[in-house]
């Protein structure tokens, strides 16, 4: 009888034990998923000896146990590590730099260019009264200055409407009175429409301004009148139709190429990418 009422008293602290451990196995079987099966025999003997022994003997067991599965699983994963050999990504080409129909355009059919031969033209097309072009003036004399030897650089004024075609006289005045530049003259021709606000539309103001700098009428006159002057402008007009642009500043790389600031991404790029297609020319 004593021994029966005895067996009660145990069963329900022994169940309870029993149950408290089965979880505990379970949490550690979840959070480490293979260990489950790499130890049963260990787990189970723990679990006989929990049904045999007192509580403090079970949980020493239990911690044993879970002990030793961290341990396994810390192997195995080490042990995955040293066998996977991961494949490197491929490197990833970088994109060229310009890309012909987004930063520059062929030009079809091209244009005869009148380079001395073995250079390569390079040519701005441009309107003494842009914004833009005169904006631009400082980077176009830092190109003109450093440009490789090979390359043959000249500004051609724009004739696309009759305003820009009355101003490319004045340009070409501005140039054949001053080829080499010492005066200066198309500087403050450009200086005194942008800086000054001047208003060169027509033959008289061209000539009072002119006179000003320094220029006689009668210089004036004889520029105007040669042969010169004339086929400067006929070849700019040629340019301008031939090289199919609809804005200014543009730029013509031998007679096969166009591009512009805004096409190039920038005045910067432009000057990069005008380098570029010169060197490829020049191949």
């Amino acid at each position: 009888m004593k021994s029966q009422i005895m067996t009660k008293k145990l069963l329900p602290k022994l169940s309870t034990s029993i149950i408290a451990i089965s979880l505990f196995v379970l949490v550690a079987c979840n959070e480490t998923t293979a260990t489950a099966e790499q130890a049963p025999t260990e787990v189970k003997e723990n679990i006989q000896k929990v049904t045999q022994t007192a509580k403090p003997i079970v949980t020493k067991s239990v911690n044993q146990s879970a002990d030793k599965t961290e341990d396994k699983i810390v192997v195995a994963d080490a042990s995955h590590a040293s066998q996977t050999n991961p494949t490197p990504a491929p490197e990833k080409k970088s994109a060229p730099a310009f890309v012909e129909g987004v930063h520059y355009f062929e030009i079809f059919p091209q244009i005869n260019t009148d380079a001395p031969a073995g250079k390569v033209e390079v040519i701005e097309l441009m309107w003494i009264g842009c914004p833009h072009c005169y904006h631009l003036e400082p980077l176009v004399e830092k190109y003109r200055k450093n440009k490789a030897d090979y390359v043959d650089f000249k500004q051609v004024p724009a004739m696309l409407n009759p305003v820009w075609s009355k101003d490319a006289e004045t340009y070409y005045i501005a140039q054949l009175l001053d080829p080499k530049g010492e005066k200066k003259l198309l500087s403050k021709v450009l200086h005194a429409i942008h800086e000054q606000g001047r208003r060169l539309k027509n033959e008289g103001a061209v000539k009072r301004y002119f006179a000003q700098l320094g220029v006689s009428e009668a210089q004036y006159n004889a520029t105007k009148n040669s042969m010169a002057y004339k086929a400067k402008l006929n070849r700019a007009r040629q340019i301008g139709v031939a090289s199919q642009i609809s804005s200014v500043p543009s730029f013509i790389i031998n007679g096969k190429y166009r591009t512009s600031p805004y096409a190039a991404g920038s005045e910067e790029k432009l000057f990069q990418l005008v380098d570029m297609l010169t060197k490829q020319e020049k191949k």
